[in-house]
């Protein structure tokens, strides 16, 4: 899969199990399709629901997205978010998204875990911690501001927010 239809179909999903209240997973990339291993407990905890997003699925999820992401304030840490920022790091990588999970996470640390194929061929096994995570999604949401000719704002203010 290209590295923006990784990044969409990360967002839709990560939709998809805000909406359900899932907690923990483990999604993996199957060609076109992924494979969700899930849980409604934090991590580390069993996975026991397991769901599966073709494309055709993750279309019709990020139009129904869509709307909700236009209306109301924007949360960049949310779970949609976070796997698009990791859909969009791989893809600058010019990678093959493998799989994407929280299960090492602790109560007190978050942790993703990033796997991908390099365009050699190598796997990589990426951990991210909770402020590796702020900054990847931080990143692409500026990203997005600057190529959408929009600098002021929501960001500024939900920053400066936060830091008060």
């Amino acid at each position: 899969m290209s590295a923006i239809v990784c990044s969409h179909a990360l967002r839709a999903i990560g939709q998809d199990l805000e909406l359900r209240g899932i907690k923990t997973f483990i999604i993996r990339c199957e060609g076109n399709l992924y494979v969700v291993e899930a849980g409604y407990q934090s991590p580390p905890a069993p996975t026991p629901v397991t769901l599966h997003y073709t494309l055709d699925d993750i279309e019709q999820l990020d139009r129904e997205g869509r709307e909700r992401r236009n209306s109301g304030v924007k949360d960049f840490l949310s779970l949609s978010q976070i796997l698009r920022a990791i859909g969009s790091y791989v893809g600058k990588k010019e990678a093959r998204l493998l799989s994407v999970s929280n299960t090492a996470s602790t109560g007190t640390m978050p942790i993703v875990k990033i796997e991908y194929e390099t365009a050699q061929g190598e796997r990589v096994v990426d951990d991210r911690t909770g402020s590796a995570i702020y900054d990847m999604c931080v990143g692409v949401y500026k990203l997005r501001r600057r190529s959408s000719g929009n600098h002021a704002g929501y960001f500024r203010s939900h920053v400066s927010q936060e830091n008060s």
